[in-house]
């Protein structure tokens, strides 16, 4: 009996620490993600991924060679342009005096803030009060002995500046739009042709049932990317390339998901209610209509948001077929920050929590219906 005690206390043991580390799992890249979003590029590349973001952003705002011996270095108003200084970054060559003295001044050549610095470092970081900070608006002068000023950089504000760039230069606003189209249309279609193809499988017998039910199983073991070329084809020939039409038209065909979720559910619905329909004169169709869709709306709930993920989270199809700027959805939006961002990490992850958070909206105002959509019918009392 104790064994068994301590085999059971064992087992549920195991299972919370199973559940640890699969929440552990699924938390922390969404955790690296959203900290990375309020870093700057380069505290992102010399930090840690669960260090916390510092709320600022490095700047360059000035590159070159300036030997304070031979002359000052001034940053005009124009280079400030966009910039709210909070301090001032020097990077600097190395020197050998160690007591060596950088001076900020405004453009009429008062001193405003002055650093010491020392060869052994190759940044010096001048902090600036708001007053300081709004005497330099129209520019500043860097001048000192002995040192080599490489470049100069600002330390902003930054709260919300990577997803400020990442929705208006990203253009993400349209990305959610073409999205929605995409959403609704085939969403519609899914629902209509999955509905409908299940009520026939479900309410009526003819000899090919058996046949059709299972010709839904094999067509949907052929790999995809097996009938691209074809697919890439039709779609040229029928003249929906680079159109919303091309990706609604293969997204709203109707998949064996949908059509056995709502054959469970119509399972569960007594045959009794058509056949009552029917002998008061309602057509097959005004009793799909009528009476069986209406009761099918938990599963077309699930069916809809199974389906908005999916097409949310498809990237292929509209890099395929719609590579137009105007019809980037927002998967492509995200991948072209690559192109006029490089390597800036902290705006791709400003921009993929930008885009997780109406999949979360949908998740957290549906999940109900996700949950009975996924359990009712599929146990048979």
């Amino acid at each position: 009996m104790e064994n068994k005690i301590k085999e059971n206390a064992l087992i549920v043991w195991l299972k919370y620490i199973i559940l640890l580390i699969s929440t552990l799992i699924v938390i922390l890249p969404i955790l690296v993600v959203f900290l990375g979003s309020f870093k700057s590029g380069e505290e992102f590349n010399r930090s840690k991924p669960f260090d916390l973001p510092k709320f600022v952003a490095n700047n360059e705002i000035w590159k070159g060679t300036g030997d304070l011996s031979s002359g000052d270095v001034t940053v005009s108003k124009e280079l400030l342009a966009g910039h709210d200084l909070k301090a001032i970054v020097l990077v600097h060559n190395e020197v050998e005096d160690t007591d060596n003295q950088i001076q900020i001044k405004d453009l009429n050549n008062n001193v405003v803030a002055s650093a010491r610095i020392n060869f052994k470092t190759e940044e010096s970081t001048l902090s600036l009060t708001e007053t300081v900070s709004a005497k330099l608006k129209e520019g500043f002068i860097v001048s000192g002995k002995n040192v080599t000023v490489r470049r100069i950089k600002s330390t902003d504000k930054f709260f919300f500046g990577n997803y400020k760039t990442a929705f208006t230069k990203g253009n993400m606003l349209l990305g959610f739009w073409n999205t929605f189209i995409l959403i609704l249309f085939s969403g519609i279609g899914t629902i209509l042709t999955g509905s409908m193809t299940a009520y026939v499988l479900s309410r009526f017998r003819f000899k090919a049932k058996t046949i059709v039910q299972k010709m839904f199983l094999w067509i949907s073991l052929i790999p995809t990317i097996t009938t691209q070329v074809a697919t890439f084809q039709i779609i040229q020939k029928l003249h929906m390339y680079n159109t919303h039409l091309s990706v609604i038209v293969l997204s709203m065909g109707t998949d064996i998901i949908a059509i056995m979720i709502y054959l469970q559910f119509l399972n569960n619905i007594s045959k009794s209610l058509d056949e009552s329909a029917i002998m008061d004169g309602a057509g097959y169709f005004q009793v799909f209509a009528k009476i069986i869709f209406p009761l099918l709306q938990p599963a077309t709930v699930t069916i809809l948001i199974l389906k908005c993920v999916n097409l949310y989270n498809d990237f292929y199809n509209p890099l395929l077929y719609m590579p137009k700027t105007t019809l980037q959805v927002i998967s492509t939006s995200l991948y072209k920050f690559k192109g006029p961002f490089g390597t800036n990490w902290p705006v791709i992850c400003a921009g993929v929590v930008i885009a997780v958070i109406p999949t979360l909206i949908a998740f957290l105002t549906c999940q109900k219906y996700i949950y009975s959509g996924m359990v009712t019918g599929s146990v048979k009392e």
